[in-house]
C-alpha cells in the first residue's frame, strides 16, 4: 500500500532521455473508476494548469522518484489529491466519521484502496487515524465521502482491513 502523501514531491525522471523533467506537485484521480488518471509537476514551465503527466506513462513510482517511458504532456481530468485532503466523510444516514487526511493507493500506485481519516487532533492522538476501504464507500463526491451506515474507520484495522 501507499499513501498519495508519499508521492508527491518526488523528483519525476524521464527514462527514455534521462532527463529530472520536475517534481510531483499532485496526483489526479478519475473518481469514477477509482484510478490515477495522472500526475501534474510543479518547476516545470511548461505544464500549465490541468495539463500533466497521463498515468498510462509513468513507468515506475519508486521509493525516491517516479519514472515515466517518455515527456508526454496532457490534460489529465479528474480531483486533485488536494482537493480531496479536508473533504468529510458522511454515513449514508448523516452521521459524521471525520475528514479525509489521504488516499491509499495498491502497490502499483494506479488503483484507490481506501481513505485515511482523522477524526481530529485528540482523536489521532489517542486512538490514531482510522481507514475507510474503497468497498465500504458509497459515494466519492467533490466535497464529501459517503459511506455505508455501520462502517467506523476505527474499526476497519480490528477486522483485518487497516492500511496503515
Amino acid at each position: 500500500m501507499r499513501r498519495t502523501r508519499e508521492i508527491v514531491g518526488l523528483p519525476v525522471l524521464c527514462s527514455k532521455s534521462g532527463d529530472q523533467i520536475g517534481w510531483v506537485k499532485d496526483v489526479v484521480f478519475d473518481e469514477s473508476n477509482r484510478k490515477i488518471s495522472g500526475i501534474l509537476l510543479e518547476n516545470a514551465h511548461i505544464f500549465h494548469s490541468g495539463k500533466g503527466i497521463p498515468r498510462e506513462i509513468v513507468a515506475t513510482v519508486g521509493k525516491d522518484a517516479l519514472t515515466i517511458r517518455d515527456h508526454v504532456v496532457q490534460r489529465i481530468h479528474g480531483v486533485k489529491w488536494s482537493q480531496k485532503v479536508g473533504n468529510q466523510v458522511f454515513t449514508q444516514g448523516g452521521e459524521a466519521k471525520g475528514t479525509i487526511e489521504d488516499v491509499f493507493l495498491d502497490d502499483s500506485a494506479e488503483n484507490i484502496v481506501g481513505f485515511e481519516v482523522s477524526d481530529g487532533l485528540f482523536s489521532d492522538l489517542f486512538e490514531g487515524r482510522g481507514t475507510i476501504l474503497q468497498a465500504n464507500v458509497m459515494v466519492d463526491g467533490k466535497d464529501v465521502l459517503i459511506v455505508e451506515d455501520q462502517v467506523s474507520p476505527w474499526d476497519q484495522g480490528k477486522e483485518g482491513g487497516s492500511l496503515s
